[in-house]
Parts: structure tokens; sequence; C-alpha cells
């Protein structure tokens, strides 16, 4: 009875070259390529290294304004025979060309930003009123010609000013300031709320002895247990606090900020904002493992077998690199999951919410700070009466007091 021959196990690129199937014309002669996948704040990237022998890159095959290609990952008999896979990399514009001898190579560069248009190009000065992160964001993909995916609150923003930006720079930096994850991807811009995504269980674990090379930080600096932001009062020159700490912490790391601010939740959500966003710089890995399509950006892994580094982990980006010799690997940069449950608690409802605080500065009243978060100054007395151990006298209050702000 004759043995069943054993199906070969390969790993390579299926393309669509400007809306026609190319795999069989390009794919062959991918000598390497690199797909980088990135959680938030930058495109993703795609390089292909292609055998030049014959000159055709210099020649017909040169790559044009306009040219893209979509490009997906496949992987045939991976981890047993009939482990067929693949995973959609997405669109990308072709931004860069290069040819080199000898041997002779082309390699060719895409980007998921949409080249062809103003997004990363054109600096905008414009402010933004009465408006929402999502309406903000959508106006942004409109002039792109991408779609939006908006997977998180649409947050009401008072006023934001873009100057001497363009959209994708203001785009990230809007995204950045209300806790925003924002991923540019197959023509669409992608933003959700990294804190859901960190909440959620592990897709699958990675021990120490599956990793090829890995490092690890623990960067001390960035481990704050509280907030304090400062921020002007649009209506006057008085310059207001909001102070956060982590629920069980003693206050002990403050982390101290300076950004403008319109309203008290606006100086929230910053606030809060950047302590995640140091939080989440505190502890990181990176490694490199046998390569496999289900290493992908924005996924919660676990890693065991690290001691007291072993922990859930966010994935920020993946590096899906095949070489010349034919070698598939995956580098893998992660963060461990920072999972506050009450961090963003306030954040949905514009009123104040028990348990709120405010550090009182020079030239504060109970009838502007009642303006401030009741959007009323007859609402003074709330304040007073929350404060009757510490205010003695409800038209004079002192720089330094720490004041109960009651809900309504």
């Amino acid at each position: 009875m004759e043995n069943k021959k054993e199906q070969p196990r390969r790993v390579f690129l299926e393309l669509i070259y400007n809306g026609v199937n190319a795999t069989k014309e390009i794919s062959d002669k991918v000598e390497a390529f690199s797909y980088t996948d990135i959680a938030s704040g930058e495109a993703d990237t795609l390089s292909l290294t292609l055998n030049n022998r014959t000159g055709q890159w210099l020649d017909g095959y040169m790559i044009e304004d306009g040219d893209y290609v979509n490009a997906k990952i496949v992987v045939e008999n991976w981890n047993k025979e009939g482990d067929n896979r693949s995973l959609s990399c997405g669109k990308f514009d072709l931004d860069v060309f290069k040819v080199s001898g000898y041997p002779e190579t082309a390699e060719i560069g895409g980007i998921t930003i949409p080249i062809q248009t103003n997004f990363n190009v054109t600096v905008r000065n414009q402010v933004f009123s009465k408006s929402t992160t999502k309406t903000i964001l959508s106006s942004i993909c409109k002039n792109a010609k991408i779609r939006l995916v908006y997977e998180s609150k649409d947050y009401t923003v008072e006023e934001v000013e873009q100057s001497g930006q363009t959209d994708l720079q203001f785009a990230f930096s809007l995204c950045k300031n209300y806790n925003l994850a924002m991923k540019l991807y197959d023509n669409k811009m992608v933003v959700y709320d990294q804190t859901v995504y960190e909440k959620k269980k592990a897709a699958y674990t990675i021990k120490k002895s599956d990793m090829q090379t890995y490092s690890y930080q623990l960067a001390k600096s960035n481990l704050y247990d509280s907030v304090q932001i400062q921020y002007a009062n649009p209506n006057s020159d008085h310059t207001l606090t909001y102070y956060y700490e982590l629920p069980g912490s003693n206050g002990r790391r403050t982390l101290y900020i300076n950004e403008q601010a319109d309203t008290y939740q606006e100086a929230e959500i910053k606030a809060k904002s950047r302590l995640l966003e140091n939080l989440r710089k505190a502890v990181n890995i990176s490694f490199k493992v046998k390569g496999d399509i289900k290493h992908i950006s924005a996924r919660t892994i676990r890693i065991e077998g690290m001691g007291k580094a072993s922990g859930t982990y966010f994935i920020d980006r993946v590096t899906h690199l095949k070489n010349a010799k034919d070698s598939y690997t995956c580098t893998i940069k992660a963060h461990l999951c920072v999972i506050h449950t009450t961090l963003f608690a306030s954040m949905p409802s514009n009123k104040v919410v028990s348990g709120t605080t405010y550090t009182v500065v020079k030239g504060d009243c109970l009838w502007n700070l009642a303006k401030r978060f009741y959007g009323d100054g007859k609402k003074y007395k709330l304040i007073y009466n929350a404060n009757r151990e510490i205010i003695k006298d409800e038209e004079l209050i002192r720089p330094g007091q720490v004041l109960i702000i009651p809900a309504e």
C-alpha cells in the first residue's frame, strides 16, 4: 500500500495589483516580504523584495502614480496538513520604488494612507466648535475619500483647533486626547476604545519556550497612580485644576500636565487619557516567534513562563517577515494590559458625578464654580452645603482648599 505523500508547508502572498489578480505574475518573483500591522498611531506598511534578473522592473513593470496593491498572506499545511488559512492585509498605495544590483532586485513599498488625496500632505488651520469626535472624524474621512468605522463613545467637543497640522496628524492627536485608538486599514479609518479591547479574553497563549528572541522592559518612571491637569477657564483668566487618583492608591506619584481644556469633562478625559498612556508604556515586551497569521495587532494574548513578567498583554505591533531563505517569522511588540474599570466611569455623562473634587485656586468663587460644573451660578449652594466644614463664609474660599463637588 502506497503511503500518501505529505504536502509541503508554505507561505506566500496573494496580490491584486491595480484591481487585477497578479498573484502568479508577481508572487512567484517575491523573494521576501514584510507586513507591519499597527494597532494605533501609525499606518500599516507593506514591503516586497522581488527578483529583477530580467530587468522588468526598470521597464514595463515600474510603478506609476496611483498604483496600489491589495495583499493577503496565505499559509498552507502550516501547523499540520490541511491547515490552510489566510490573512487579509488590506489595500496599500505604492509610495516606494527601488532597484539595485547585484544581484538584481527591486523593492516596492506601500502604505495604508491614501496618498492620492491631501490627507497627509496639506496643512490646515481650522476650528471645530460645538461638535463631537465622530462628526469631526467623519468630515476628515470624507475629504480623504475613506470610510469611517467608529466603535466607541461619541464624545462632545466644545472647541478644538487644527493648527498647522495635516488631517492625518490632527486625527491621530484628536483620538489620543479622547482615549481613542485609530487604525488605517483597507481604505477605512477604524476608531475604537482600546480600554474595551484590553478587557477581552486572551486569544491564545505564548510561552517563553516559543520565543526565538525576547526583550522585556519595566519603566517605573511611567508608573503613576494619580494625575493633575491645570486648564484655563475660557470665560475668565482663572486657572482651574482637575485631580484624579486611582482607586486604592495613595497618590504618591502624580502625573502633572498642562493642556488646554474648555470644560471640566474635557479636562477629565484628557487627564485620564494621559495617565493611561503612561501606564501603557510602563511594562512592555517584544519577541520573535515562528510566523503565523493568527498574530494580529489590537488582540490580547497571554504570556506564560516569564515569572513575574507573565500576564495578559495587548499587541501594539506585529511585523510579518518572510526572508529570502523562505523563513517566516513574526516580531511582536506588546504592553501589559491596563485594566482600571473605574478610570472612565464618569466620562459617559456631562453631569458631575459623586466623588468629584476640586482644588481652589486664586480668583475662584462659588458662583463661578457652580457655573463651571453645573452650568448655572445660582446653584452655588450645592457646593457650599457640601463643604460647610471647610467654608465658613460662602463669599470666601481660599486657594488650596479641596472642595467636594456634589452631584445634582
